[in-house]
C-alpha cells in the first residue's frame, strides 16, 4: 500500500514523502495537481466603464488571474442547461470604483465584491492604479474549470519531486576528466546499483496564495488519481 508522510506544511507549501510508490505514480499525481484539480476563476468580464491607463483586454486578463476560494460545488459550464450563466454554474463579482482624490489609488482584488458568503477572495494582487477622476466598473463571471483548459484554473504554482538522492541507480552521469570528487565538489554518490528499487519519493507542492490550502489540493489530486486508476482497472476487466 502506498503511504504518505507530511514532512513540512505552510499555508502555501507542503512537502511529503511517498513510500511504496513508483516514479510513474508520482509523475501522474504531479500532472493531475497541475491540470485536473478544479478551481473557480473569472471567465467572463463585462466592462461598463474603464478610463484607466489599461485597455479592456489587459484588465480582463488580470481579473482572470485573481485567486478565488470557494467551498461551493459548482457545475461545469458544459454540464449546465442555462444559456449564459446561473447560480448553479457561476459566481457573479462586481467592481465599481471612482477616484476623486489627487493621490494615486491602487485597485486590488480586495476591491472586487461578491454578495455570496461562501466565495472569498483572500489575497489582494494589484489590478491597476487610478489617477484623479479615473474609474472602473465591471461585472465578472466566475466559473469552475481545470488547468488543462486554461492556466488560470490551476491551483498550484510549482511542483517538484526527487528520488535516489545518492544517485545509486546512476540515472545521472556526471561528466569528468580525471576525478569526479575534485571536479564535482559536494556531490556524494552511493555505491552503484542500477537495479536499486525506488521506494521513496519526496515531493514539494506550492499552491497559489489565496486559493485552497495545500492539504486540500493534494487530497483532491489523490482522489482524482484513484478514480482514474479504478476506471482503468474496470475497463481492462471488461476487455475481450
Amino acid at each position: 500500500m502506498i503511504g504518505l508522510t507530511v514532512e513540512e506544511l505552510t499555508p502555501e507549501r507542503i512537502k511529503f514523502t511517498l513510500s511504496n510508490a513508483t516514479v510513474g505514480y508520482a509523475n501522474a499525481l504531479r500532472r493531475i495537481l497541475i491540470s485536473e484539480v478544479p478551481t473557480i476563476a473569472i471567465d467572463m468580464v463585462e466592462i461598463e466603464r474603464n478610463n484607466t491607463v489599461l485597455p479592456d483586454e489587459v484588465l480582463a486578463h488580470r481579473l482572470g488571474l485573481v485567486p478565488i476560494y470557494s467551498k461551493r460545488e459548482l457545475k461545469y459550464k458544459e454540464e449546465c442547461s442555462c444559456s449564459g450563466f446561473c447560480s448553479e454554474c457561476s459566481v457573479v463579482f462586481e467592481i465599481d470604483i471612482v477616484h476623486t482624490e489627487d493621490a494615486l489609488r491602487v485597485v486590488s482584488a480586495r476591491d472586487i465584491v461578491c454578495d455570496e458568503g461562501d466565495v472569498v477572495i483572500k489575497s489582494g494582487p494589484m489590478i491597476t492604479k487610478l489617477a484623479r477622476d479615473q474609474g472602473l466598473k465591471a461585472r465578472c463571471i466566475g466559473r469552475k474549470g481545470i488547468g488543462k483548459i486554461h492556466a488560470k484554473w490551476s491551483p498550484v504554482s510549482a511542483i517538484s519531486f526527487e528520488y535516489d538522492k545518492d544517485n545509486v541507480r546512476r540515472e545521472t552521469n556526471y561528466w569528468f576528466e580525471e576525478s569526479i570528487e575534485e571536479e564535482w565538489p559536494g556531490v556524494k554518490q552511493g555505491e552503484a546499483n542500477p537495479m536499486q528499487k525506488v521506494d521513496k519519493i519526496h515531493m514539494c507542492v506550492e499552491v497559489i496564495e489565496g486559493g485552497a490550502g495545500p492539504i486540500a489540493i493534494v487530497l483532491e489530486g489523490l482522489k482524482i488519481l484513484k478514480e482514474k486508476i479504478a476506471a482503468l482497472a474496470s475497463a481492462t476487466e471488461t476487455m475481450d
